[in-house]
């Protein structure tokens, strides 16, 4: 039983630090893409799929933050927590 839980919350927490990964990549590009875009109709969608991003990071931070309090002895929720906030700052325009 508890094998089954451990493999549950890694691949959890998988999940979750490959979607910050994906998070904090397309907030790059969508930042770089911002910078250098003449279209307004554009920028508006750009910004507006930043705000998407921006959501869901915010959401996997409490998650992750949640995680981490109540098992503050694990590592990789610490490293979960830890990435999510780093991730902050690359959702800034």
């Amino acid at each position: 039983m508890n094998k089954k839980i451990f493999n549950y919350s890694e691949s959890l927490l998988l999940s979750l630090s490959q979607e910050i990964e994906y998070i904090k990549s397309r907030s790059k590009n969508i930042n770089y893409s911002l910078k250098t875009c003449q279209n307004k109709l554009l920028s508006k969608r750009l910004r507006e799929e930043l705000n998407k991003l921006n959501k869901n990071r915010l959401k996997i931070l409490t998650v992750s933050e949640n995680m981490f309090k109540k098992n503050c002895n694990e590592l990789c929720f610490e490293f979960l927590f830890e990435i999510t906030k780093r991730s902050n700052s690359l959702q800034q325009i």
